[in-house]
């Protein structure tokens, strides 16, 4: 049974996970998605059984989560945009329980808003608005951590920016690793900031 053995080595990825070990991690990740190539669903389909979907959702989710924790942000991009066709599922074909998505798009948010693509954050920052789970959007402590940090940097407030990236504040144990991967990205920011602050008007 497929996905019998698919769930059985999301199982392991989990306790990989919660011991630290994403090495192990990485490589039952790979049998993962070959499960899932095998399944045919590593995109969705119409054919595509719910169980099969979450199945998929959950393997790509695993695999963004363990690329935050190994602190490498282009493995994770990657995922993401394997991850956004199940995001954008209805809800009748795939509930949004059980998933992971806002943490995966705000662990994205905040890798976007680290990076200065803030036309990048402020597009998936729409899109959210508009869709159907935008009536939960100000609810959300995944998505307003991100917000948050972006508003702080417009204002200048670079001090509350490093408590909230260092301190309770912190959503998950993810966004604490991210930290470690986006404070040197939004030192520099801090830096770009000051100095168009400073420039004279031509």
């Amino acid at each position: 049974m497929p996905n019998a053995d698919l769930t059985s080595i999301l199982k392991r990825i989990h306790a990989c996970l919660s011991r630290r070990d994403y090495t192990t991690a990485s490589t039952l990740l790979t049998k993962a998605k070959l499960a899932l190539l095998s399944l045919n669903a590593l995109i969705p389909t119409p054919t595509t059984s719910q169980p099969t979907l979450a199945l998929a959702r959950e393997t790509l989710e695993l695999g963004a989560l363990t690329s935050i924790r190994q602190q490498d942000p282009e493995g994770f991009t990657r995922y993401v945009q394997q991850l956004q066709p199940f995001y954008d599922l209805p809800s009748s074909r795939l509930p949004a329980a059980g998933g992971n998505k806002s943490k995966i798009t705000g662990l994205y948010l905040l890798l976007l808003l680290s990076q200065g693509d803030y036309a990048g954050f402020h597009t998936l920052l729409e899109a959210l608005e508009v869709s159907e789970d935008g009536c939960k959007f100000e609810e959300d402590v995944f998505i307003q951590y991100p917000v948050k940090l972006e508003q702080w940097l417009m204002e200048g407030s670079y001090n509350k920016v490093w408590d909230a990236t260092k301190g309770e504040g912190v959503p998950s144990e993810e966004y604490g690793v991210f930290s470690e991967v986006g404070l040197i990205c939004f030192q520099s920011e801090r830096v770009r900031l000051q100095k168009g602050s400073c420039r004279s008007p031509t």
